[in-house]
């Protein structure tokens, strides 16, 4: 009798535990990115350039979770950080092309030009999965630099 009791229960809590840790595997999506891209302009605003690209820059720091983190240029297009790739730091994305051939640095700078922020969509290698996904990036001005968080919405 006390089986008959017992095991839906622990049936229930099975079942919720398995949902719940296909829920945690699931990519961070656009609320994550946007929460990363307020918390790094808010970062930006406060310490200044020099101490947020270092923290931008950290691939184990606040600013990189995952398949998040952010990006900085600045106005002219050029890198100031990139914890996923840092080989990018000091390279200009102005003619820069996505893994589709698409301008995607053209885009960016198009965006940020006339509307001072926005998002774009584009084909990105995924540094998590090392896949080519879609990417869908939110992108913000902060004085003379831009920001960006992307998630991946293969």
């Amino acid at each position: 009798m006390k089986l008959q009791v017992i095991f839906p229960h622990a049936a229930a809590i099975f079942m919720m535990a398995v949902a719940g840790s296909s829920l945690a595997g699931e990519s961070p999506g656009a609320e994550q990115a946007k929460d990363l891209l307020n918390k790094a302009v808010a970062y930006l605003e406060k310490e200044g350039s020099a101490k947020a690209f270092c923290a931008f820059n950290d691939p184990s720091g606040d600013f990189h979770k995952g398949p998040l983190y952010v990006f900085a240029i600045n106005v002219d297009g050029v890198y100031f950080a990139h914890s996923a790739a840092p080989t990018l730091v000091g390279v200009s994305l102005r003619n820069m092309r996505d893994a589709a051939g698409q301008p995607f640095g053209k885009d960016i700078m198009e965006v940020i030009a006339t509307q001072g922020e926005g998002s774009v969509d584009y084909m990105w290698l995924n540094y998590t999965t090392n896949k080519v996904e879609k990417k869908h990036s939110f992108l913000k001005r902060v004085k003379d630099f831009v920001l960006g968080v992307g998630y991946y919405t293969r």
